[in-house]
């Protein structure tokens, strides 16, 4: 790969979101995450974890907790007083009941999925039925003094326990009383314990976390205390238990994730905790703990999704960054378009000096400096969900829950001029959309017939062309007959021939854009994956689509020939095992426009250059040989000549966000600095340390 210049664009400052809450759902591998911006993410954890959609909440409301009941069904409640539930489909909310007892804090499901217990500011549990398309509001269990911060059902969904100020209780969820009142010790005096988090093992056994940083185990059938561990030096936010019930993780504001393991004593038969491995995979508060499939899943306030296990040991800390797209470059105008979370930034780009003093490596001095033309905010501060611009920037739309709005965009000298247009359909909430590179037609994919939750729900691809500086609707079709449910990513071919959309089940339909506007579109589909991919693109030159899938699997198609190439047949064989084991997700194609031969790959923290004509090996940057996907950690200190090696590896980058070309010699990349999202942090726990 030969020599260009790098915009490295480092102003992307994105205000870091911490995460409240989440919950696992082991059927379909999803787990949903919610911020304190009231957005869900849910993350497909399958293979490499990765963002694959965000449901947007109100700004008012708020989300303390969440779980998934049968069919792929969500359900969440805050401090607004009701239980909430979404269409996982149109990632909106389906219905809302209100509860009694004011603000909620706490809600469970039972293990039969069959009732729903939630926990008030006033001391109720209300309890709802879980039917096929809705819950039913069943009745209340005997009021109790003081908030109830958490709740949980037994292993036979016969009894609930519930953790408040400085008591644990065991309710009959039959009858609605009280069996049991079981009373914490406190620390201070007049200072109450606050029982956080609760957690229940097979043999029916209570753990809770209070603020006094002590994990205790009780005996949910005699209402006492077994054990109680010293646990952290504050308050323990969250626990999660593993499904053989064999170690308990605890987390809080000592941010340092313990871990007890059941061990049965020689000679006495009884089983107890003892206090196992400590890691500190976070700086911040933890407020959320899962465990799945061997994994552990921490997260909190600096916003960060960490996966870790042990053994083996391994670590993954995916960053709090907005679901792709959020970045978008005009080539035209040598400009970048940067999504924040209600609001849109448009930066022109300087030019590099020419200095014959500088060589490959090095960095240029600017002619001038990046100038930001437009901070473009949304109505009321909402969320915006999708955007899109022109390749010139002469025209910009987003879209948020409620409105779409259109803009056209203009640079007269140092002023910059916005004016407002229109569409012949206004949709709303759009999740995805996008511009033709030759900039006729524009692209808008809603999950419901009319972007209108109150009509059929149902995926829909809605094409416009641009006439004077306004979208024309040509066509609105439906995606059923191709079977593609819930779109994730959409690409144009170069040529603007060829629209590829992929979903989040694995499907990938191709169409022929001179044929979108007739009444049958004509369109072809590509074998179905496993997996959903997490990126995609279609080469210029030779028009092959590119498709990198969740478990890394690459594929290269050719559209006009409408064949898998040669190189893909070949290099499915190839990939070894290091490669595919990766945990973080491509999240961006390109290629080399002066090689054919080469595509360009990046992930959150590297950027590899693929090139299909070499044997499988891998060079980095500091020219060490490895097998392709191979950990720096296994590299060879041998050198070899890079035309020996398929993949060249470049790791300069932290939290690399959109990596494309300006034209055949400079391409940009946007990332976000670490620091940015750290630095606006609530100061963490300070603790002495004593060094010998």
């Amino acid at each position: 790969m030969a020599s260009y210049k790098i915009h490295n664009v480092r102003f992307y400052s994105l205000e870091p979101r911490s995460i409240v809450c989440m919950c696992y759902d082991n059927v379909n591998e999803k787990l949903a995450v919610a911020r304190n911006d009231n957005t869900i993410e849910l993350w497909n954890v399958s293979y490499a974890p990765f963002l694959e959609s965000t449901i947007v909440d109100h700004l008012e409301e708020s989300i303390e907790s969440m779980v998934f009941i049968n069919q792929n069904r969500l359900l969440s409640t805050g401090l607004r007083g009701f239980v909430t539930e979404y269409n996982l489909s149109t990632l909106s909310k389906k219905k809302e009941l209100a509860v009694t007892g004011g603000a909620a804090w706490c809600l469970d499901i039972n293990p039969s999925k069959t009732r729903v217990a939630v926990g008030t500011e006033d001391g109720y549990i209300n309890i709802f039925t879980v039917l096929e398309d809705f819950l039913r509001y069943e009745g209340l269990l005997d009021k109790q003094k003081g908030r109830i911060l958490c709740i949980k059902w037994d292993i036979t969904g016969d009894k609930i326990f519930t953790g408040s100020s400085d008591t644990v209780r065991v309710w009959d969820a039959l009858s609605g009383h009280v069996i049991h009142k079981m009373t914490t010790a406190r620390k201070e005096v007049k200072k109450e314990t606050i029982v956080w988090c609760l957690g229940v093992t097979n043999d029916n056994q209570i753990v809770s976390g209070d603020s006094r940083g002590v994990l205790s185990i009780w005996d949910s059938v005699m209402g006492t205390l077994i054990e109680s561990h010293n646990s952290h030096t504050a308050d323990i936010l969250a626990l999660t238990i593993t499904q053989d019930s064999k170690v308990i993780y605890c987390a809080g504001v000592d941010p340092v994730v313990r871990s007890f393991v059941k061990v049965v004593k020689p000679g006495r038969g009884v089983a107890s905790w003892v206090k196992g491995i400590e890691r500190r995979l976070h700086l911040h508060d933890v407020r959320a703990l899962v465990e799945a499939d061997g994994k552990l899943y921490s997260a909190g306030v600096d916003g960060y999704l960490a996966q870790s296990s042990y053994p083996p040991k391994m670590l993954a800390k995916y960053p709090p960054l907005l679901q792709p797209t959020c970045v978008t470059v005009c080539p035209k105008k040598r400009r970048v378009l940067l999504r924040y979370v209600d609001f849109l930034e448009l930066w022109e780009l300087g030019s590099a000096a020419e200095d014959p003093a500088v060589t490959s490596g090095m960095f240029h001095s600017l002619e001038n400096e990046p100038r930001k033309l437009l901070e473009l905010r949304s109505k009321k501060q909402e969320t915006i969900t999708s955007y899109a611009i022109s390749r010139d920037s002469k025209l910009i739309v987003y879209s948020t829950e409620t409105h779409m709005r259109i803009f056209k965009f203009k640079v007269s000298g140092d002023e910059a001029q916005l004016t407002k247009t229109t569409a012949d359909r206004m949709l709303k909430r759009v999740h995805r959309m996008l511009f033709s590179p030759n900039g006729k037609l524009f692209v808008a994919n809603t999950n419901s017939s009319d972007g209108d939750e109150s009509e059929e729900d149902g995926n829909r691809i809605h094409v416009y062309r641009e006439d004077d500086y306004s979208l024309v609707l040509v066509k609105s079709f439906s995606t059923a007959e191709q079977k593609l449910d819930n779109i994730g990513l959409m690409c144009f071919s170069p040529d603007s021939k060829y629209l590829v959309c992929s979903d989040r089940s694995g499907g990938i339909v191709v169409y022929v854009v001179a044929q979108l506007g007739s009444m049958s579109p004509e369109w072809w589909s590509l074998p179905r994956y496993s997996c959903p991919p997490t990126a995609m693109a279609v080469q210029k030159s030779s028009l092959n689509l590119v498709v990198v899938y969740a478990d890394h699997k690459i594929i290269e198609y050719n559209l006009p020939r409408r064949l898998f190439t040669e190189f893909s047949m070949n290099l499915q064989s190839k990939l070894p095992s290091l490669w595919l084991a990766k945990h973080f997700p491509i999240t961006n194609v390109t290629f080399d426009p002066n090689n054919e031969s080469v595509i360009i790959l990046h992930d959150d923290t590297t950027v590899y250059a693929l090139h299909k004509n070499r044997d499988f090996q891998i060079v980095d940057k500091a020219n060490k040989v490895r097998k392709f996907g191979e950990d720096d950690s296994r590299s060879s200190s041998g050198s070899s000549s890079q035309t020996q090696s398929v993949c060249q590896v470049i790791k300069k980058y932290k939290h690399l966000v959109h990596l494309e070309w300006f034209n055949n010699e400079e391409m940009v990349a946007v990332e976000v600095n670490p620091i940015s999202l750290t630095e606006k942090l609530p100061p963490t726990l300070k603790q002495k340390f004593f060094i010998m």
